[in-house]
C-alpha cells in the first residue's frame, strides 16, 4: 500500500472492517448523524482493474463503510447500544461514471436521514471526485441494526453498515 493510501488510525476504532476490505482512508467529518470520508484510488486499491480503475458499483461499499462510522461514533458517545449493522438494501444507486480512475480522490458523504425504532436506519450517501468536484454516485442505504447479545466478546463488536 502506498503512502497516499495510509489509513487513518481512528477508523480502526470506529468500525470493524480490516484490510483488504477496509476501503476508506480518512475521516474528514464525523458527528451524530453525518460522516464524510476520503478514498485515494491507486493501482493498489482493492478491486482495481488495470487500465480501467475501480468499478463504480464498489461505491456502495464505500458508502456503507462511511455510514458505519456514524454508528461507531454513536456507540462511542453512548447514544446507541452495541449492534451489528446489516445492509438491507440500496435504493436509487446512481453511478455517473463507470469506474473510479487511478489518481482520483473521492469524498464520500453520508447523512443518517431516518431512524425507525432501534432497528432500522436510513442514509443518504453521495460520492464526489475532488479532482473536479463532480458527483460520481448517489444512493439511499437501509441498514438493520441487530442488537448484540450481552455475552458477545468486545472484540467482536461491529457497528454500522457492514456489507
Amino acid at each position: 500500500m502506498t503512502e497516499a493510501c495510509h489509513i487513518e488510525p481512528r477508523i480502526y476504532e470506529l468500525i470493524p472492517h480490516r484490510e483488504p476490505m477496509l476501503l476508506i482512508h480518512r475521516v474528514t467529518e464525523l458527528g451524530n448523524n453525518v460522516s464524510c470520508t476520503e478514498i485515494d484510488i491507486t493501482k493498489d486499491s482493492s478491486f482495481f482493474i488495470q487500465g480501467k480503475g475501480v468499478p463504480s458499483w464498489i461505491g456502495v461499499e464505500y458508502m456503507g463503510q462511511t455510514a458505519a462510522l456514524i454508528a461507531g461514533y454513536q456507540l462511542e458517545q453512548g447514544t446507541v447500544a452495541p449492534h451489528l449493522g446489516l445492509l438491507l438494501g440500496t435504493r436509487k444507486y446512481e453511478a455517473f461514471v463507470p469506474y473510479f480512475q487511478e489518481g482520483d480522490q473521492l469524498q464520500v458523504r453520508c447523512t443518517e436521514i431516518a431512524v425507525v425504532g432501534d432497528s432500522l436506519a436510513n442514509f443518504q450517501c453521495d460520492i464526489f471526485n475532488l479532482r473536479d468536484n463532480s458527483r460520481c454516485a448517489s444512493a439511499k442505504l437501509s441498514v438493520f441494526r441487530k442488537p448484540l447479545q450481552e455475552d458477545a466478546q468486545p472484540n467482536t463488536l461491529a457497528t454500522g453498515a457492514d456489507a
